[in-house]
């Protein structure tokens, strides 16, 4: 009688800086109902959960910790390793993806009393030299999607088993992951997944088809929880297997190791899961005709089935093409690791906060929200932050650091000042801007804010169905929901990256609608495309920054103290021969959060406005400051224009997807001092204003 391997196996992973309601809605509508109900039924399977959730449990649910412990114990549940904090493993430095493994291996041994073989690797992102990183580690077997294989030149038919890959001479089995049964469970009718377990049944019973797919799709993505639970989905599914145990033999990876023979030797290509590479294509052209190309085939065909492995999308690396913000977080961790690498003896506690920094969910976007949701960047942001300030100390900072150099890989050099107090990133190339300033006291990125850029699924938020109006079950690859209406009304793009620093030339007449919805950039000079020149003062602990746009020349110097506050001066030349008369803007762009809670607002010249909430718009005249406020992280952001004839407030909010649907976000709030100018020919003009980080 033919007969089939079937390995399964779970990853269940929350992000860093999720919310404590999120963290346990997934408990409760997935973690703990799947393995309550599988301990019911002799099946073997394989799970992995990641350090961050770990911790969640251990704090919150000790006694799941327990139930694993008993299954693993008894044969039934094999543990699975990874990145502690689940990065993408390839784009973090060498010592800190051993760092990584090392701690989630040594966890799972104190947790479970058992020694994983096995690596779950985040977003499937895989590039050939893993092999040797993986081996080194103590790790036997990875899973992989069945498109690293196919893409590698193999068919479907090749792909019932494991395979040998080796980097310089260290091997490692790779397992290709179903993409048939990542759609089938648990989406649809039991009996697919054992017609496609069937198809793959042999006279010898040594093939091998392996399925590994998030937790969180068994209760956890929407419609699912009825479906999966209420309406018997998984307990039919398991007791099916456990049925059928005479021809479908469920054995973890670990135990097919032992017991089969991998089929060959194979070299993969840097791939991730097929969406995936669709994402990171760095253009929403590049997306559009990716899509167009695939939708122009008939997938049962046999054409489809013979070209399917050479049309392939992108490079995950290319998220930071695609995104300057995730470019921007992952060079400063990188710098970061090379200062913690430096160090005579390692500090701990820094080199915690920084692999904690390393998890992956902010650094990309699919169809969840990824770099979109403001809590994840915040919480790689605090960790970073943190590093960094272990960092000054255990290096003996004292006064101010300048530093230069391409941080950011982009071709030109950027200027880093830091003190104890504060972290400024300055790019002269372009506009001069403060791309990032950080809070050292509060572990806080203070310009925390991602644009608002062109994504191809913009184009079907008009065809969304609005949340409540359909109840089915379907995998969120397929669906298209909006979380409220009119989304479409709310779509802007931003022709530049917001940040601190920026500077405006507004002719009269623009009003708080054209600056929210940048209709102000086309027509208006702006020394946001600007190249400025730039050098450091010494002996007045300055940074002094200068260019010319449209006849008038800009000199802006920041000053940065050793306290918690920086002092910028403006000065306007008009070189163009003629009398000008415009309004000067500079634009600064915080983000402290929540732009509806209660807890966080505005203040101006000492009172809370009366529309104060950090999503409003508006303006106020003659204003001596604008300070926001945050109650919950105990800080303030005082800025102080002087003489500025009026302060304009607006939010930033971005369109996005996440699995739950489009998505309005609050991404941060920008103010902007504006003044009423006139210069003569040759004539000068000048201005200051201070920002002011405070404790409360």
């Amino acid at each position: 009688m033919k007969s089939v391997i079937f390995s399964f196996a779970t990853h269940n992973h929350q992000p860093l800086g999720n919310f404590d309601h999120i963290f346990e809605e997934s408990y409760e509508r997935s973690y703990r109902p799947f393995f309550e109900l599988a301990a019911n039924y002799p099946i073997r399977f394989a799970t992995h959960f990641t350090g961050i959730l770990l911790e969640w449990m251990e704090a919150h649910h000790p006694d799941h910790i327990v139930r694993i412990r008993e299954m693993a114990s008894s044969g039934k549940l094999e543990l699975i390793s990874g990145g502690y904090f689940e990065p993408i493993l390839s784009v973090i430095p060498r010592q800190d993806q051993q760092a990584q493994i090392s701690l989630l291996s040594q966890k799972i041994a104190q947790l479970f009393g058992t020694e994983p073989q096995g690596m779950w690797l985040a977003e499937r992102v895989w590039e050939q030299p893993l092999a040797s990183v993986l081996n080194e580690a103590g790790i036997r077997y990875v899973l992989l999607d069945d498109t690293h294989f196919l893409h590698a030149g193999l068919r479907e038919r090749d792909l019932n088993g494991y395979y040998l890959t080796e980097d310089r001479g260290k091997t490692l089995a790779v397992f290709p992951i179903s993409k048939q049964l990542r759609y089938t469970i648990p989406f649809a009718n039991v009996d697919e997944t054992l017609r496609v377990l069937g198809d793959a049944a042999s006279e010898s019973g040594t093939n091998v088809v392996t399925f590994a797919d998030d937790g969180e799709k068994f209760g956890v993505w929407p419609r699912t929880y009825d479906h999966v639970y209420r309406d018997g989905w998984l307990e039919e599914f398991f007791r099916k297997i456990s049925e059928n145990s005479h021809w479908i033999r469920m054995l973890p990876p670990g135990e097919v190791l032992k017991q089969v023979k991998p089929i060959g030797r194979i070299y993969l290509p840097n791939a991730s899961y097929e969406e995936m590479m669709q994402w990171s294509l760095p253009t929403t052209e590049a997306f559009e005709s990716y899509e167009q190309l695939v939708h122009a085939f008939d997938k049962n065909s046999a054409e489809w089935q013979w070209q399917r492995p050479f049309i392939r999308g992108g490079y995950w690396r290319n998220f930071f093409v695609k995104y300057p913000e995730a470019n921007h977080l992952h060079k400063h961790m990188l710098r970061t690791s090379a200062r913690a690498a430096k160090l005579k003896k390692q500090d701990a506690a820094a080199i915690d906060q920084l692999l904690r920094a390393q998890c992956n969910d902010p650094y990309w976007h699919g169809v969840f929200g990824g770099i979109y949701l403001s809590n994840l960047r915040h919480a790689n942001y605090t960790a970073l932050v943190a590093a960094d300030a272990l960092l000054d100390k255990a290096e003996k900072l004292k006064g101010i650091r300048v530093e230069t150099g391409d941080i950011d890989c982009d071709g030109s050099n950027e200027v880093v000042l830091e003190s104890k107090m504060l972290s400024l990133y300055c790019k002269p190339e372009q506009g001069g801007m403060l791309a990032e300033i950080d809070f050292k006291p509060r572990s806080f990125h203070a310009t925390n804010i991602i644009s608002r850029h062109k994504e191809a699924y913009h184009s079907k938020i008009t065809q969304a169905v609005h949340a409540d109006d359909d109840q089915n079950a379907a995998s969120i690859h397929d669906r298209i929901e909006a979380k409220e209406r009119g989304l479409e009304k709310l779509i802007v793009y931003d022709p530049y990256r917001h940040g601190c620093l920026i500077e405006h030339i507004l002719w009269h007449g623009i009003s708080l609608e054209d600056l929210r919805s940048m209709n102000f950039f086309h027509h208006a000079t702006s020394f946001v495309t600007s190249a400025f020149d730039w050098g450091w003062i010494e002996e007045e602990k300055t940074l002094e920054l200068t260019a010319v746009a449209a006849g008038i020349k800009l000199v802006k110097k920041v000053q940065l103290s050793t306290k918690s506050d920086l002092k910028v001066t403006y000065r306007l030349t008009n070189e163009s021969g003629t009398t000008l008369r415009f309004q000067f803007a500079s634009e600064w762009a915080f983000n402290l959060l929540a732009g509806a809670a209660s807890d966080r607002y505005y203040e101006a010249n000492g009172e809370k406005l009366s529309d104060s909430n950090l999503n409003s718009s508006g303006v106020i005249a003659e204003s001596k400051n604008l300070r926001l406020v945050d109650e919950y992280l105990k800080l303030a952001i005082d800025v102080r224009p002087e003489a500025a004839q009026e302060v304009a407030r607006f939010p930033i909010e971005s369109v996005s997807m996440s699995e739950g649907g489009f998505e309005r976000i609050y991404q941060g709030s920008i103010v902007m001092p504006i003044w009423n100018v006139e210069l003569a020919p040759d004539g000068t003009w000048d201005a200051s204003l201070q920002v002011k980080f405070e404790e409360l």
